[in-house]
């Protein structure tokens, strides 16, 4: 089977199940909408703090929403039985992988969406926040955390406490990433400071570690 058919296939069964059950879209937003909301109880609304702090409060809402998605990547073929099926299908690991990561990341982008705007009415983000920039961000950002979640979700498939590992596999590698969107985002909140560097790292990150999730893909997706 060719790598296109492959990943088109993966990609469409994940999203036309999980857009018929919305069980990780539900839970991915109700998780960053609580996230949000009791962000905007603890700390003012004023512009002074939302420019200091507010890169930071918007992505621990989408860095733990996003967990929902990368931990059910893999989930729903332990529980129906498929990742056998999967793993001795004449398919790409790589293409499979790649189909589970446009799911993930798709459905991050989703949530990511809906949220963007009520964090700007919640927390009163100033005029002059530059959203193009803070978009842009949001895409770059979501696609590193997507690519090292699908990897490092597939690789804690097995495990007996998968939903404590991803966590601590996927967040010490993310660090590098996460300073710089957050550090990106805070910078186009407040209007001023330059991003060039940061949008250097973030994208060296997504080149990277894309490539190595791409080139790792057989290792994880194996038959046991």
């Amino acid at each position: 089977m060719s790598g296109n058919r492959v990943f088109l296939a993966t990609l469409q069964r994940d999203l036309r199940l999980e857009f018929r059950t919305r069980e990780a879209l539900n839970a991915m937003f109700f998780y960053a909408l609580l996230v949000i909301v009791i962000f905007s109880f603890a700390f003012s609304a004023e512009t002074t703090i939302i420019t200091q702090i507010g890169g930071g409060l918007l992505w621990v809402a989408f860095l733990f929403a996003g967990m929902v998605a990368l931990d059910r990547a893999f989930l729903r073929e332990m529980m129906e039985g498929s990742l056998t099926g999967l793993q001795i299908a004449p398919a790409s690991p790589s293409a499979v992988m790649a189909g589970k990561f446009a799911s993930s990341f798709l459905l991050m982008l989703a949530m990511e969406a809906v949220l963007l705007p009520l964090f700007a009415v919640l927390f009163n983000a100033p005029a002059k926040t530059d959203w193009a920039g803070i978009v842009g961000v949001t895409i770059m950002g979501t696609w590193a955390l997507a690519a090292n979640g699908t990897y490092f979700s597939a690789m804690s498939t097995h495990a007996r406490q998968r939903s404590l590992l991803l966590p601590l596999l996927l967040l010490p590698v993310s660090i590098p990433a996460v300073i710089a969107m957050v550090q990106a985002t805070q910078s186009y909140l407040s209007g001023s400071g330059d991003t060039g560097y940061w949008w250097k790292l973030l994208t060296g990150y997504d080149i990277i570690f894309t490539a190595l999730g791409w080139l790792l893909a057989d290792i994880v997706i194996d038959v046991e």
